[in-house]
């Protein structure tokens, strides 16, 4: 290397970093003409090169970006960044298969690149590599957990068939981790979980013995062998204790289980029945979460009456219950449903047991201080909300343990650039924002909205004063300080003040008149203001119209016994019937979300011309839809890059039927 190189370096990599300094700070003329002085000191140098392309990018020039970014690969082929960089511009261009490759380039010679097996799994899953993408995702999590490969790894297990999908030890680990660390919804993921548990050996002879007459006892059902292989990975005990399990299969199993637990417990064996506690315990909580479904027979319901009554005797006499009766009667009902359950609050339980007293025990009494605080801003007067109200006292809906917590809260400008991009969306401003959760339940959405958006003052209100004290009681727990909580009719309500923001979500289409409610709402929002919705979609919910007319023409009616006859019943149907469908969805798999799902005291369904036709009549404009299907939306419309035609949307949902099976749920801006 000659001199006049080596004295020049120290100045080109000062004309470098201040280029550099300047691109972040979002100062693009200045950092341009800094990338520039150093390509003219040198033309090879490949950190100029590079970021001068990803700058060109930046502002609308790929093609120019892309021809940069090569020629600084060029000029340094080994650089694991330059080719990082330019696969995420490739990405950005569509050009999926050329950024695959160099985004693998990129961890040939960096297998630890960061950020690079994030990459590669969301290009793998675009480009209908799920296998692969899980894989890539799994890879990038035992070199580290990050924020954006937890989503990716969420997203693409939630995309794959589970039945056809191969799990290894690593995706035991992961899952319970998402289980427990709440990496999502644990809703999101309960399906896979439960197919790959079902999957292990174990499990698989359990569900045989539970099908065969006369294994019902617990040694017939598991040995202990198979009782410690279960137990050592936490995966059936961390998908227990945090959403409802959503399988036919494995619900068998915990049933069957359940009532070998209660069989022993009424023969009064109890010292034998310890090495079980764990697990019963996990069923205990489990029932709770799924308001107690699963089906049980005359033999179990004498059973517990009998073991009920042992047990409040036993704490009148001030004697002492064994903890695997608290257990497994806390599978059957509540432990707050018995007389003087605060007693067993005070009892030392042992750990395992803690966790089945405090959601059964002290976070209900706790709701009960709560409910009696809640304001009250509108009567209730409609006869349909009035039913309504009376559903979701008895079920609120729905009963959820956890939820993954944003990185940040962002205004929401960049999260509506970052959900819909190119939609024809005029900015807020990063402002304090007014949001109204119009239809609250039990919290879930209300809670994930406040730590969404930066500066959001959230109102939440619902009729059910059940589920606005669970959600009042999450939200404390959570620490958040930015939601109030009161009880109101939408379509009573009419506050002094307008709002930025309004979420009705799952909400409307339960109201005697849906489109008087959304009128309603619609006065209360700012002009220019902004508002999300969530409406059943007809085409969608074609199966459970079937189920649900079947049911009509029985004259089924919906308390929590004929809900568990119901779902027994179309447990055991041949999986190639329209009723045999509704077991799909994760609704099938609790009270309050199966008395949702087929028997509603109010339903009414949409269509897309019928929204597109409010929308007109409203004076609002449609900004997009928030669904997983809008990449394939774009490859049938590419003209449409703002994903928001309407009457495209309409077509693509008659070809695809099952694009908006969980509602159809999109952002709209008042003009």
């Amino acid at each position: 290397m000659s001199s006049r190189k080596m004295q020049s370096r120290p100045f080109e990599d000062a004309l470098f970093a201040q280029a550099f300094a300047y691109h972040r700070a979002g100062q693009m003329s200045e950092a341009e003409a800094g990338y520039r002085q150093v390509l003219a000191a040198n033309p090879r140098h490949s950190g100029a090169l590079g970021f001068l392309g990803i700058l060109a990018h930046q502002l609308g020039h790929s093609a120019d970006g892309i021809d940069l970014l090569k020629k600084a690969i060029a000029s340094e082929k080994r650089n694991a960044e330059l080719h990082y960089n330019l696969a995420r511009v490739l990405a950005e261009c569509g050009r999926e298969q050329e950024a695959i490759r160099h985004n693998r380039k990129a961890l040939e010679l960096q297998p630890d690149y960061p950020g690079a097996h994030n990459n590669l799994a969301a290009l793998l899953f675009l480009s209908g590599q799920g296998a692969e993408a899980l894989k890539t995702a799994m890879q990038g999590l035992q070199l580290g957990i990050t924020p954006d490969l937890k989503s990716t790894f969420v997203t693409v297990l939630r995309s794959l068939d589970p039945l056809s999908t191969k799990f290894d030890r690593s995706a035991v680990q992961f899952l319970s981790r998402a289980l427990v660390e709440a990496w999502c919804r644990p809703r999101d993921i309960s399906r896979g979980v439960c197919v790959l548990l079902v999957q292990m050996p174990a499990f698989k002879r359990s569900l045989e013995r539970s099908l065969t007459p006369g294994s019902s006892r617990l040694n017939d059902l598991f040995s202990s062998d198979e009782r410690a292989s279960i137990a050592a990975d936490g995966l059936l005990h961390a998908l227990l204790v945090a959403c409802p399990v959503t399988d036919i299969a494995l619900e068998r199993v915990l049933t069957a289980t359940r009532a070998a637990l209660l069989d022993e417990v009424s023969k009064g064996e109890l010292e034998a029945l310890d090495v079980w506690l764990p697990l019963s315990a996990a069923i205990a909580q489990q029932c709770h979460i799924n308001e107690y479904v699963f089906d049980l027979s005359d033999r179990e319901e004498s059973q517990i009456l009998s073991l009920r009554d042992s047990i409040v005797g036993t704490l009148d006499a001030g004697g002492t219950v064994s903890p695997i009766q608290i257990a497994v009667l806390a599978s059957y009902v509540p432990l707050h449903s018995l007389t003087g359950a605060d007693r067993l609050a005070q009892v030392g339980w042992p750990d395992v047991l803690q966790p089945v007293i405090k959601q059964q025990i002290l976070e209900w009494a706790e709701e009960q201080e709560i409910r009696e605080r809640i304001e009250e801003l509108t009567a209730v007067e409609d006869s349909v909300s009035e039913k309504v109200r009376d559903q979701y006292e008895e079920n609120p809906y729905p009963r959820w343990t956890r939820i993954p917590v944003d990185k940040e809260a962002m205004p929401i400008d960049q999260y509506l650039r970052a959900q819909m991009p190119g939609a024809p969306y005029q900015a807020i401003g990063d402002r304090p924002i007014s949001v109204l959760i119009a239809g609250c339940g039990t919290g879930m959405h209300a809670i994930q909205r406040a730590q969404q958006f930066k500066n959001a003052d959230v109102l939440a209100i619902d009729l059910s004063l059940s589920s606005l004290s669970y959600a009042a009681r999450k939200t404390q727990e959570l620490g958040l300080k930015n939601i109030r909580y009161a009880r109101a009719d939408i379509l009573a309500f009419k506050p002094d003040m307008m709002f930025d923001v309004i979420d009705s979500s799952g909400v409307l289409h339960h109201l005697g008149d849906p489109l008087e409610g959304w009128r309603n709402l619609a006065s209360l929002l700012r002009p220019g203001g902004l508002m999300h919705i969530g409406l059943y979609s007809a085409i969608a919910r074609k199966n459970i119209n079937v189920a649900r007319d079947v049911l009509a023409k029985e004259g089924r009616g919906y308390s929590v016994a004929e809900v568990r006859r119901l779902r027994a019943q179309a447990a055991n149907l041949p999986h190639d019937g329209q009723q045999m469908a509704v077991t799909e969805f994760g609704d099938f798999f609790s009270t309050s979300e199966c008395r949702d799902l087929l028997f509603h005291v109010q339903e009414h369904q949409f269509s897309i011309p019928q929204i597109a036709a409010f929308l007109a009549e409203a004076g609002f404009k449609f900004l997009g839809f928030q669904t997983p299907y809008r990449s394939r939306y774009l490859k049938r419309f590419p003209d449409d890059t703002a994903a928001a035609n309407l009457d495209n949307w309409h077509l693509f949902e008659t070809e695809n039927p099952a694009t908006f099976t969980e509602m159809y749920q999109f952002w709209i801006q008042k003009t």
